[in-house]
């Protein structure tokens, strides 16, 4: 006899667990739609880079690269020519203001020096010999005046003498002896006035002697000065204390009376100088301040001339530095430089994100918690790393800087 066995109750518990099965698959689905809504990829967290909004003081700098340079460099020419001797130093060595660097020789302006000497030496032997001769002849000429000045005197006197025994009634002096004595003392008179005439010539003649004479000496004595000059120059010296940056000369070379020896420096006295775009180029100013980053110390630096050449999309710019010159600092030593071209204040700004165009619009992806929404951002001016946000997103808002060029298709991205 057959059995039968009721399968009811098993039926409805599998139903039931099917149903169950596809209210959780359903649930399931609506969970990771919610989640997802219209997400048409996902990213993962740790690949990207998120930064948030932010408002307050927004600093517009820009960036460049370059070099510390020497301010001033100074060129040490040979003052007199001749043949080099001796080279005492090396490119990279410090040298003292008035320390040696080379030495030159020139046998012929010592030569020269040695006969102008010798000529000064005559020449002065010989004026002695002409102002004596010429005071002779001053002495001769004022012992004649004396003489002559003593007869007119006598002469005198007899005529008065005449002229007194004439007046008594004297008749042993005729009126023609008295006449003869009268023309006698107008003669002596005039011989008294040529005389002291000729003593004022003579001693014109001396002072005009003695005058040429020291101008002669002392147009050779400043040939003989130039020279001894020339030859305290063939000992060529560094003008300031600093570093020789280059040396021009060798052994036995010919240098003519301005010729190049060497090239130095004060490493003390550096300049930077950067390289901005051209697009900033417009933005940097003179007098307008700047940090200069040696990747070991960071300098304080104004701006001091801005070239107005472009070179390879490139303007060069000039800035002094105001804090005291590192140890590492020295020549062409490769720098980082930021100028600060303006600054606003209570301004929305964020992390530069990759590609952004300053004063345009872009888009980028604003994040919601789990989802990146791509949304279109009005940025106005850049700065090295920020950008300022005049439309489109809000303070505290995060967006994703990094690049997205992958998910350029995709409205919405889910984050992970």
């Amino acid at each position: 006899m057959d059995i039968k066995i009721d399968n009811r109750p098993r039926t409805l518990k599998k139903r039931l667990f099917y149903l169950g099965g596809a209210c959780l698959v359903f649930s399931s689905v609506m969970l990771v739609r919610n989640y997802t809504q219209n997400a048409s990829n996902l990213v993962n967290r740790d690949d990207i880079v998120i930064a948030k909004v932010q408002e307050g003081d927004f600093a517009v700098d820009v960036k460049g690269l370059g070099s510390l340079a020497l301010e001033k460099r100074h060129l040490i020419t040979s003052n007199a020519g001749g043949k080099i001797v001796e080279v005492l130093v090396k490119p990279g060595e410090y040298v003292e203001r008035g320390q040696i660097i080379a030495r030159l020789d020139n046998p012929q302006i010592k030569e020269t020096l040695i006969q102008k000497n010798s000529l000064l030496l005559k020449m002065v032997a010989q004026h002695k010999a002409e102002i004596a001769q010429q005071k002779a002849y001053l002495q001769e000429a004022e012992t004649t005046h004396h003489d002559s000045e003593l007869a007119h005197k006598a002469n005198t006197m007899e005529w008065q003498a005449q002229a007194t025994l004439i007046a008594q009634g004297n008749s042993t002096i005729s009126k023609l002896e008295h006449q003869r004595s009268e023309f006698t003392v107008k003669r002596s008179l005039k011989q008294l006035a040529l005389q002291k005439a000729k003593v004022a010539t003579q001693k014109e003649i001396l002072v005009a002697k003695q005058h040429a004479q020291e101008a002669e000496q002392q147009s050779l004595k400043s040939e003989i000065s130039l020279l001894s000059q020339q030859i305290a120059q063939l000992d060529v010296v560094s003008p300031i204390t600093g570093q020789i940056q280059d040396v021009f000369v060798e052994l036995g070379m010919q240098l003519a009376g301005t010729g190049s020896v060497a090239e130095v420096a004060d490493q003390t006295k550096l300049i930077a100088k950067i390289n901005v775009t051209e697009l900033d180029a417009p933005n940097v100013k003179v007098g307008q301040q700047a940090m200069i980053d040696t990747y070991s110390s960071r300098l304080k630096a104004n701006v001091t001339r801005v070239s107005p050449k472009v070179k390879n999309g490139h303007v060069e710019v000039e800035l002094s530095l105001v804090d005291k010159i590192p140890s590492e600092a020295r020549d062409k030593l490769n720098i980082e430089g930021i100028i600060n071209t303006s600054f606003k204040s209570k301004t929305l700004f964020v992390a530069l994100p990759r590609n952004a165009i300053a004063e345009s619009s872009n888009n980028v992806f604003v994040i919601n918690k789990h989802l990146a929404t791509r949304q279109q951002v009005l940025f106005g001016r850049r700065s090295v790393n920020h950008i300022e946000v005049l439309a489109g997103l809000s303070r505290d808002q995060e967006i994703i800087i990094s690049d997205m060029e992958e998910f350029i298709n995709d409205t919405q991205v889910l984050v992970r």
